[in-house]
Protein backbone atom coordinates (compact mmCIF):
# COMPACT_ATOMS: atom_id res chain seq x y z
CA UNK A 1 0.00 0.00 0.00
CA UNK A 2 1.45 3.38 -1.07
CA UNK A 3 0.75 6.05 1.55
CA UNK A 4 1.34 9.79 1.17
CA UNK A 5 3.68 9.55 4.14
CA UNK A 6 5.83 6.97 2.33
CA UNK A 7 5.78 8.97 -0.93
CA UNK A 8 6.98 12.22 0.64
CA UNK A 9 9.46 10.79 3.13
CA UNK A 10 11.12 8.64 0.48
CA UNK A 11 11.88 11.78 -1.54
CA UNK A 12 13.10 13.56 1.58
CA UNK A 13 15.39 10.65 2.49
CA UNK A 14 16.99 10.76 -0.95
CA UNK A 15 17.54 14.51 -0.54
CA UNK A 16 19.20 13.95 2.84
CA UNK A 17 21.66 11.43 1.39
CA UNK A 18 22.45 13.78 -1.53
CA UNK A 19 22.94 16.73 0.87
CA UNK A 20 25.24 14.67 3.07
CA UNK A 21 27.37 13.66 0.09
CA UNK A 22 27.59 17.21 -1.30
CA UNK A 23 28.62 18.67 2.08
CA UNK A 24 31.21 15.90 2.37
CA UNK A 25 32.65 16.70 -1.08
CA UNK A 26 32.61 20.50 -0.73
CA UNK A 27 33.70 20.72 2.91
CA UNK A 28 35.63 17.48 3.26
CA UNK A 29 38.29 18.80 5.64
CA UNK A 30 35.58 20.11 7.98
CA UNK A 31 33.08 17.25 7.71
CA UNK A 32 31.70 15.85 10.98
CA UNK A 33 32.95 12.59 12.50
CA UNK A 34 31.86 9.44 10.69
CA UNK A 35 29.71 8.26 13.60
CA UNK A 36 27.62 11.47 13.47
CA UNK A 37 27.08 10.94 9.74
CA UNK A 38 26.08 7.33 10.41
CA UNK A 39 23.72 8.47 13.16
CA UNK A 40 22.10 10.96 10.80
CA UNK A 41 21.58 8.28 8.15
CA UNK A 42 19.99 5.98 10.73
CA UNK A 43 17.75 8.75 12.04
CA UNK A 44 16.37 9.65 8.62
CA UNK A 45 16.11 6.19 7.06
CA UNK A 46 14.58 4.52 10.13
CA UNK A 47 12.08 7.35 10.52
CA UNK A 48 11.05 6.92 6.88
CA UNK A 49 10.88 3.12 6.94
CA UNK A 50 9.26 2.60 10.35
CA UNK A 51 6.71 5.41 10.13
CA UNK A 52 5.46 4.30 6.72
CA UNK A 53 5.46 0.62 7.76
CA UNK A 54 3.75 1.10 11.13
CA UNK A 55 1.21 3.51 9.64
CA UNK A 56 -0.12 0.56 7.63
CA UNK A 57 0.46 -2.36 10.02
CA UNK A 58 -0.96 -0.54 13.07
CA UNK A 59 -3.70 1.24 11.13
CA UNK A 60 -6.51 -1.25 11.77
CA UNK A 61 -5.84 -2.25 15.37
CA UNK A 62 -8.35 -1.31 18.07
CA UNK A 63 -7.77 1.98 19.91
CA UNK A 64 -6.81 0.41 23.25
CA UNK A 65 -4.55 -2.09 21.53
CA UNK A 66 -2.91 0.72 19.57
CA UNK A 67 -2.28 2.72 22.75
CA UNK A 68 -0.75 -0.29 24.51
CA UNK A 69 1.51 -0.91 21.51
CA UNK A 70 2.51 2.75 21.38
CA UNK A 71 3.37 2.86 25.06
CA UNK A 72 5.32 -0.40 25.05
CA UNK A 73 7.31 0.31 21.88
CA UNK A 74 8.13 3.86 23.01
CA UNK A 75 9.24 2.80 26.48
CA UNK A 76 11.36 -0.13 25.24
CA UNK A 77 12.99 1.87 22.45
CA UNK A 78 13.83 4.71 24.85
CA UNK A 79 15.35 2.31 27.39
CA UNK A 80 17.52 0.81 24.65
CA UNK A 81 18.61 4.32 23.62
CA UNK A 82 19.40 5.31 27.23
CA UNK A 83 21.65 2.26 27.64
CA UNK A 84 23.33 2.65 24.22
CA UNK A 85 24.05 6.35 24.61
CA UNK A 86 25.42 5.83 28.11
CA UNK A 87 27.74 3.17 26.71
CA UNK A 88 28.77 5.50 23.87
CA UNK A 89 29.65 8.47 26.08
CA UNK A 90 31.55 6.25 28.53
CA UNK A 91 33.47 4.58 25.69
CA UNK A 92 34.28 7.68 23.61
CA UNK A 93 34.50 10.49 26.18
CA UNK A 94 34.86 8.46 29.40
CA UNK A 95 32.04 10.41 30.99
CA UNK A 96 28.34 9.73 31.63
CA UNK A 97 27.43 13.19 30.30
CA UNK A 98 26.14 13.84 26.80
CA UNK A 99 29.27 15.74 25.74
CA UNK A 100 32.91 15.84 26.84
CA UNK A 101 33.54 17.41 30.24
CA UNK A 102 33.35 21.19 30.05
CA UNK A 103 30.60 21.36 27.41
CA UNK A 104 27.63 19.64 29.10
CA UNK A 105 27.04 22.28 31.73
CA UNK A 106 23.27 22.04 32.24
CA UNK A 107 23.04 18.30 32.82
CA UNK A 108 25.96 18.31 35.23
CA UNK A 109 24.48 21.33 37.04
CA UNK A 110 21.10 19.59 37.41
CA UNK A 111 22.79 16.51 38.83
CA UNK A 112 25.00 18.51 41.19
CA UNK A 113 22.05 20.56 42.48
CA UNK A 114 19.94 17.42 42.94
CA UNK A 115 22.70 15.68 44.92
CA UNK A 116 23.00 18.74 47.14
CA UNK A 117 19.24 18.78 47.78
CA UNK A 118 19.13 15.01 48.35
CA UNK A 119 21.75 15.37 51.06
CA UNK A 120 19.71 18.12 52.69
CA UNK A 121 16.66 15.84 52.63
CA UNK A 122 18.68 13.18 54.44
CA UNK A 123 19.71 15.80 56.98
CA UNK A 124 16.05 16.93 57.25
CA UNK A 125 16.85 20.57 56.59
CA UNK A 126 16.14 21.98 53.11
CA UNK A 127 16.10 25.66 54.14
CA UNK A 128 19.41 26.45 52.31
CA UNK A 129 17.91 25.13 49.08
CA UNK A 130 14.73 27.17 49.49
CA UNK A 131 16.85 30.31 49.74
CA UNK A 132 18.90 29.32 46.68
CA UNK A 133 16.33 27.80 44.30
CA UNK A 134 14.90 29.58 41.25
CA UNK A 135 11.20 28.59 41.14
CA UNK A 136 11.17 28.70 37.32
CA UNK A 137 13.81 25.97 37.09
CA UNK A 138 13.50 24.04 40.34
CA UNK A 139 11.12 21.33 39.13
CA UNK A 140 13.65 18.94 37.64
CA UNK A 141 16.32 19.23 40.37
CA UNK A 142 13.64 18.54 42.99
CA UNK A 143 12.39 15.49 41.07
CA UNK A 144 15.97 14.28 40.57
CA UNK A 145 16.77 14.80 44.25
CA UNK A 146 13.75 12.76 45.38
CA UNK A 147 14.69 10.02 42.93
CA UNK A 148 18.33 10.07 44.01
CA UNK A 149 17.24 9.95 47.65
CA UNK A 150 15.74 6.52 46.87
CA UNK A 151 18.29 5.02 44.42
CA UNK A 152 21.39 6.96 45.59
CA UNK A 153 23.82 8.59 43.15
CA UNK A 154 23.26 6.43 40.06
CA UNK A 155 23.16 8.57 36.91
CA UNK A 156 22.01 5.77 34.59
CA UNK A 157 19.06 4.76 36.77
CA UNK A 158 17.87 8.37 37.15
CA UNK A 159 17.45 8.51 33.35
CA UNK A 160 15.24 5.42 33.03
CA UNK A 161 12.01 7.23 34.08
CA UNK A 162 12.43 9.39 30.95
CA UNK A 163 11.43 6.36 28.89
CA UNK A 164 8.03 6.26 30.58
CA UNK A 165 7.59 10.03 30.45
CA UNK A 166 8.12 9.85 26.68
CA UNK A 167 5.76 6.88 26.37
CA UNK A 168 2.97 8.82 28.07
CA UNK A 169 3.76 11.88 25.91
CA UNK A 170 3.19 9.77 22.79
CA UNK A 171 -0.18 8.60 24.14
CA UNK A 172 -1.17 12.19 24.94
CA UNK A 173 -0.15 13.29 21.42
CA UNK A 174 -2.34 10.56 19.95
CA UNK A 175 -5.35 11.63 22.04
CA UNK A 176 -4.94 15.33 21.23
CA UNK A 177 -4.53 14.66 17.49
CA UNK A 178 -7.43 12.20 17.39
CA UNK A 179 -9.75 14.57 19.24
CA UNK A 180 -8.86 17.46 16.92
CA UNK A 181 -8.38 15.78 13.53
CA UNK A 182 -9.62 12.19 13.67
CA UNK A 183 -8.24 8.69 14.12
CA UNK A 184 -6.04 8.51 11.00
CA UNK A 185 -4.18 11.73 11.77
CA UNK A 186 -3.95 10.80 15.43
CA UNK A 187 -2.17 7.54 14.69
CA UNK A 188 0.30 9.09 12.26
CA UNK A 189 1.10 11.93 14.69
CA UNK A 190 1.70 9.41 17.48
CA UNK A 191 4.03 7.32 15.30
CA UNK A 192 5.95 10.46 14.30
CA UNK A 193 6.30 11.42 17.98
CA UNK A 194 7.49 7.93 18.86
CA UNK A 195 10.21 8.06 16.18
CA UNK A 196 11.41 11.68 16.10
CA UNK A 197 15.15 11.62 16.95
CA UNK A 198 15.11 14.80 19.08
CA UNK A 199 12.62 13.23 21.48
CA UNK A 200 14.83 10.14 21.64
CA UNK A 201 17.91 12.17 22.50
CA UNK A 202 16.60 13.98 25.56
CA UNK A 203 15.34 10.74 27.06
CA UNK A 204 18.97 9.63 27.29
CA UNK A 205 20.44 12.57 29.20
CA UNK A 206 20.12 14.14 32.65
CA UNK A 207 17.99 17.08 31.57
CA UNK A 208 14.44 18.24 32.22
CA UNK A 209 13.07 18.08 28.67
CA UNK A 210 11.31 14.68 28.81
CA UNK A 211 9.51 15.36 32.09
CA UNK A 212 8.70 18.97 31.18
CA UNK A 213 7.29 17.95 27.79
CA UNK A 214 5.10 15.27 29.35
CA UNK A 215 3.63 17.76 31.84
CA UNK A 216 3.06 20.37 29.11
CA UNK A 217 1.33 17.89 26.80
CA UNK A 218 -0.74 16.55 29.69
CA UNK A 219 -1.91 20.06 30.55
CA UNK A 220 -2.81 20.67 26.90
CA UNK A 221 -4.69 17.39 26.69
CA UNK A 222 -6.69 18.12 29.85
CA UNK A 223 -7.47 21.65 28.69
CA UNK A 224 -8.52 20.45 25.25
CA UNK A 225 -10.81 17.85 26.80
CA UNK A 226 -12.36 20.37 29.20
CA UNK A 227 -13.24 22.62 26.28
CA UNK A 228 -14.79 19.88 24.17
CA UNK A 229 -16.69 17.65 26.60
CA UNK A 230 -19.72 18.33 28.79
CA UNK A 231 -18.95 15.64 31.34
CA UNK A 232 -16.07 15.79 33.85
CA UNK A 233 -15.23 19.36 32.81
CA UNK A 234 -14.63 20.56 36.40
CA UNK A 235 -12.21 17.69 37.08
CA UNK A 236 -10.41 18.40 33.79
CA UNK A 237 -10.06 22.08 34.70
CA UNK A 238 -8.62 21.21 38.11
CA UNK A 239 -6.15 18.82 36.47
CA UNK A 240 -5.27 21.49 33.89
CA UNK A 241 -4.55 24.07 36.61
CA UNK A 242 -2.40 21.67 38.63
CA UNK A 243 -0.41 20.53 35.59
CA UNK A 244 0.10 24.11 34.35
CA UNK A 245 1.35 25.06 37.81
CA UNK A 246 3.81 22.15 37.73
CA UNK A 247 5.07 23.26 34.30
CA UNK A 248 5.79 26.72 35.76
CA UNK A 249 8.46 25.09 37.96
CA UNK A 250 10.25 23.89 34.82
CA UNK A 251 9.88 26.91 32.52
CA UNK A 252 7.61 29.79 33.56
CA UNK A 253 7.21 31.16 30.04
CA UNK A 254 5.97 27.77 28.84
CA UNK A 255 3.32 27.63 31.57
CA UNK A 256 2.08 31.08 30.63
CA UNK A 257 1.81 30.06 26.99
CA UNK A 258 -0.29 27.01 27.97
CA UNK A 259 -2.65 29.11 30.10
CA UNK A 260 -2.98 31.80 27.43
CA UNK A 261 -3.65 29.14 24.79
CA UNK A 262 -6.46 27.79 26.96
CA UNK A 263 -7.92 31.28 27.40
CA UNK A 264 -7.75 31.85 23.63
CA UNK A 265 -9.62 28.60 23.13
CA UNK A 266 -12.31 29.69 25.57
CA UNK A 267 -12.80 32.98 23.74
CA UNK A 268 -12.45 31.94 20.10
CA UNK A 269 -13.57 28.30 19.87
CA UNK A 270 -16.65 27.74 17.76
CA UNK A 271 -20.02 26.90 19.29
CA UNK A 272 -19.66 23.46 17.74
CA UNK A 273 -16.69 22.83 20.02
CA UNK A 274 -18.11 24.32 23.19
CA UNK A 275 -21.44 25.75 24.30
CA UNK A 276 -21.66 29.35 25.50
CA UNK A 277 -22.83 28.38 29.00
CA UNK A 278 -19.90 26.01 29.45
CA UNK A 279 -17.52 28.64 28.08
CA UNK A 280 -18.47 31.18 30.76
CA UNK A 281 -18.54 28.58 33.51
CA UNK A 282 -14.97 27.54 32.71
CA UNK A 283 -13.84 31.17 32.45
CA UNK A 284 -15.21 31.93 35.91
CA UNK A 285 -13.70 28.79 37.47
CA UNK A 286 -10.33 29.43 35.84
CA UNK A 287 -10.34 33.10 36.81
CA UNK A 288 -11.11 32.30 40.44
CA UNK A 289 -8.42 29.60 40.52
CA UNK A 290 -5.89 31.92 38.92
CA UNK A 291 -6.48 34.67 41.47
CA UNK A 292 -6.37 32.17 44.34
CA UNK A 293 -3.16 30.43 43.23
CA UNK A 294 -1.13 33.26 41.76
CA UNK A 295 -2.60 36.17 43.72
CA UNK A 296 -0.56 39.35 43.46
CA UNK A 297 2.43 37.73 41.76
CA UNK A 298 0.95 37.73 38.23
CA UNK A 299 2.19 41.23 37.36
CA UNK A 300 5.59 40.56 38.94
CA UNK A 301 6.05 37.29 37.00
CA UNK A 302 4.98 38.95 33.73
CA UNK A 303 7.54 41.72 34.25
CA UNK A 304 10.23 39.10 34.98
CA UNK A 305 9.35 37.27 31.76
CA UNK A 306 9.60 40.49 29.70
CA UNK A 307 12.97 41.25 31.32
CA UNK A 308 14.19 37.74 30.46
CA UNK A 309 13.18 38.13 26.81
CA UNK A 310 14.87 41.53 26.61
CA UNK A 311 18.11 40.32 28.20
CA UNK A 312 18.22 37.28 25.94
CA UNK A 313 18.37 39.69 23.02
CA UNK A 314 21.89 40.62 24.14
CA UNK A 315 22.89 36.98 23.68
CA UNK A 316 23.68 37.39 19.97
CA UNK A 317 26.67 39.55 20.86
CA UNK A 318 27.77 37.07 23.54
CA UNK A 319 27.53 34.14 21.14
CA UNK A 320 29.55 36.00 18.52
CA UNK A 321 32.39 37.01 20.84
CA UNK A 322 32.75 33.94 23.08
CA UNK A 323 35.51 31.39 22.45
CA UNK A 324 34.60 29.36 19.35
CA UNK A 325 31.69 31.72 18.63
CA UNK A 326 30.34 32.66 15.22
CA UNK A 327 31.25 36.26 14.37
CA UNK A 328 28.48 36.48 11.76
CA UNK A 329 25.85 35.95 14.47
CA UNK A 330 26.44 39.52 15.68
CA UNK A 331 24.82 40.73 12.43
CA UNK A 332 21.60 38.86 13.09
CA UNK A 333 18.45 40.08 14.80
CA UNK A 334 15.39 38.40 16.26
CA UNK A 335 13.45 39.38 13.14
CA UNK A 336 15.79 37.25 11.02
CA UNK A 337 14.49 34.07 12.65
CA UNK A 338 10.80 34.94 12.99
CA UNK A 339 9.69 33.86 9.46
CA UNK A 340 11.32 30.43 9.77
CA UNK A 341 10.48 29.50 13.36
CA UNK A 342 8.46 26.46 12.25
CA UNK A 343 11.47 25.07 10.34
CA UNK A 344 14.43 25.80 12.64
CA UNK A 345 16.94 24.49 13.59
CA UNK A 346 18.91 23.61 10.45
CA UNK A 347 21.14 20.49 10.38
CA UNK A 348 24.83 20.87 11.18
CA UNK A 349 26.92 18.51 9.03
CA UNK A 350 30.36 20.03 9.68
CA UNK A 351 32.65 19.61 12.68
CA UNK A 352 32.21 22.45 15.18
CA UNK A 353 34.02 22.27 18.51
CA UNK A 354 31.63 21.91 21.42
CA UNK A 355 28.61 21.14 19.20
CA UNK A 356 28.52 17.36 19.34
CA UNK A 357 24.80 17.33 20.12
CA UNK A 358 23.96 19.40 17.02
CA UNK A 359 25.99 17.01 14.87
CA UNK A 360 24.44 13.94 16.50
CA UNK A 361 20.96 15.30 15.77
CA UNK A 362 21.64 16.45 12.22
CA UNK A 363 19.24 13.87 10.81
CA UNK A 364 16.54 14.79 13.32
CA UNK A 365 16.87 18.48 12.50
CA UNK A 366 16.55 17.63 8.80
CA UNK A 367 13.34 15.70 9.52
CA UNK A 368 11.94 18.64 11.48
CA UNK A 369 12.72 20.92 8.54
CA UNK A 370 10.89 18.58 6.16
CA UNK A 371 7.85 18.08 8.39
CA UNK A 372 7.54 21.85 8.92
CA UNK A 373 6.32 22.11 5.31
CA UNK A 374 3.31 19.93 6.11
CA UNK A 375 2.75 21.72 9.43
CA UNK A 376 2.52 25.06 7.64
CA UNK A 377 0.39 23.54 4.87
CA UNK A 378 -2.10 22.25 7.46
CA UNK A 379 -2.31 25.63 9.21
CA UNK A 380 -2.84 27.31 5.82
CA UNK A 381 -5.70 24.94 4.97
CA UNK A 382 -7.39 25.46 8.34
CA UNK A 383 -7.18 29.22 7.81
CA UNK A 384 -8.52 29.40 4.24
CA UNK A 385 -11.26 26.84 4.96
CA UNK A 386 -12.19 28.74 8.15
CA UNK A 387 -11.90 25.59 10.24
CA UNK A 388 -9.37 26.91 12.76
CA UNK A 389 -12.01 27.64 15.42
CA UNK A 390 -12.27 23.95 16.11
CA UNK A 391 -8.59 23.71 17.08
CA UNK A 392 -7.84 27.01 18.79
CA UNK A 393 -5.97 25.69 21.82
CA UNK A 394 -3.25 23.75 20.02
CA UNK A 395 -2.88 26.46 17.35
CA UNK A 396 -2.52 29.17 20.00
CA UNK A 397 -0.03 27.05 21.95
CA UNK A 398 2.13 26.37 18.89
CA UNK A 399 2.17 29.93 17.55
CA UNK A 400 2.38 31.51 21.02
CA UNK A 401 5.41 29.49 22.10
CA UNK A 402 7.22 30.06 18.79
CA UNK A 403 6.57 33.80 19.11
CA UNK A 404 8.17 33.78 22.58
CA UNK A 405 11.08 31.79 21.20
CA UNK A 406 11.49 34.18 18.27
CA UNK A 407 11.80 37.08 20.74
CA UNK A 408 14.71 35.32 22.42
CA UNK A 409 18.13 34.52 20.97
CA UNK A 410 17.56 30.75 21.17
CA UNK A 411 15.55 30.33 17.96
CA UNK A 412 18.20 28.04 16.45
CA UNK A 413 18.53 25.96 19.65
CA UNK A 414 16.88 22.58 19.17
CA UNK A 415 16.48 22.18 22.91
CA UNK A 416 14.20 25.22 23.14
CA UNK A 417 11.97 23.90 20.32
CA UNK A 418 11.39 20.73 22.31
CA UNK A 419 8.11 21.76 24.04
CA UNK A 420 6.20 22.17 20.75
CA UNK A 421 7.57 19.24 18.74
CA UNK A 422 4.59 16.89 19.32
CA UNK A 423 2.09 19.61 18.36
CA UNK A 424 4.09 20.40 15.21
CA UNK A 425 3.91 16.69 14.38
CA UNK A 426 0.13 16.74 14.92
CA UNK A 427 -0.20 19.42 12.25
CA UNK A 428 2.39 17.73 10.03
CA UNK A 429 0.35 14.53 10.00
CA UNK A 430 -2.75 16.54 9.09
CA UNK A 431 -0.83 18.29 6.31
CA UNK A 432 0.45 15.04 4.81
CA UNK A 433 -3.02 13.49 4.83
CA UNK A 434 -4.57 16.66 3.36
CA UNK A 435 -2.61 16.68 0.09
CA UNK A 436 -5.26 16.29 -2.60
CA UNK A 437 -3.65 17.21 -5.93
CA UNK A 438 -0.45 16.93 -7.94
CA UNK A 439 -0.07 20.71 -7.75
CA UNK A 440 -0.06 20.61 -3.96
CA UNK A 441 2.42 17.74 -4.03
CA UNK A 442 4.67 19.70 -6.41
CA UNK A 443 5.01 22.46 -3.80
CA UNK A 444 6.89 19.95 -1.68
CA UNK A 445 9.43 19.43 -4.48
CA UNK A 446 10.15 23.17 -4.51
CA UNK A 447 10.54 23.04 -0.74
CA UNK A 448 13.07 20.20 -1.06
CA UNK A 449 15.14 22.27 -3.50
CA UNK A 450 15.12 25.19 -1.05
CA UNK A 451 16.07 22.86 1.81
CA UNK A 452 19.08 21.58 -0.13
CA UNK A 453 20.51 25.09 -0.63
CA UNK A 454 19.67 26.07 2.96
CA UNK A 455 21.71 23.10 4.25
CA UNK A 456 24.70 24.11 2.13
CA UNK A 457 24.38 27.77 3.15
CA UNK A 458 23.93 27.01 6.83
CA UNK A 459 27.03 24.81 7.06
CA UNK A 460 29.08 27.38 5.14
CA UNK A 461 27.78 30.06 7.53
CA UNK A 462 28.87 28.06 10.59
CA UNK A 463 32.40 27.63 9.26
CA UNK A 464 32.78 31.13 7.77
CA UNK A 465 31.68 32.84 10.99
CA UNK A 466 34.41 30.99 12.89
CA UNK A 467 37.11 31.74 10.37
CA UNK A 468 37.47 28.08 9.39
CA UNK A 469 37.09 28.83 5.66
Amino acid sequence: MQTLNRYFLRRATILYIVSLMVVLLLLFSHFMQWYWALMGLLEVTLFYYLSSTWEVSWGKSAEKSFERTLFAVTAISRIVWILLYYWFTMSVWHTPWEQPIGTSMDSYAYHDEAMWLAEMIRMRDISPYLEYANPSDAGYPVFLALLSFIIKDNILLTRLPNAFFDAWTVILTYRIAKRNFGEKNGRLAAIFTLLLPQLFFYAGVTMKESLMLMLAMWALERGDKAIRLDDSKVLCIIEFIILSLLVSFFRTALAWVIVLAFLCALVFSSERVMKATRRWTILLVLGFAGITIFGGTIIEQTEDLLEQVDSEGQNFEYRANRKGGNKLVANLSKAAFAPIMFTLPFPTMVSIEGQNIQQLQNGGYFLKNILSFFCLFALFLLLIKKQWQGNVMIIAYLIGYLMVLALSSFAQSGRFHHPVLPIELVFASLGINSIRSKKQASWFDYFLIAEFFIILGWNWFKLKGRGSI
